[in-house]
């Protein structure tokens, strides 16, 4: 997954994958001049701690999202950004 398939306000390192999670392949002519992505659903963290180096730790609160996660050979194709190639899984 890269940044620019997230919202504005979240970072790649709050992107979960769901363990019952649905995954789809799907080729997008239009996307890159033709890949195949993955269309899944994933949980965004919406709460992240990282405001202070000494915030009070509370639980984590998730958004479910559909994102399309790119090939990593794609990588910055788009624009510089950031990319996650490994998910913590949210057991559900």
């Amino acid at each position: 997954m890269e940044s620019p398939d997230l919202p504005k306000d979240i970072k790649i390192v709050d992107a979960y994958l769901k363990s019952n999670a649905t995954i789809k392949p799907e080729f997008k002519p239009g996307f890159l001049k033709g890949v195949t992505t993955i269309d899944t659903e994933v949980l965004l963290r919406k709460n992240s701690n990282e405001k202070s180096m000494y915030s009070k730790v509370e639980k984590p609160v998730f958004e479910s999202y559909k994102a399309q996660l790119a090939p990593y050979y794609s990588w910055s194709n788009r624009a510089q950004a950031e990319m996650s190639v490994w998910f913590p899984i949210i057991w559900e």
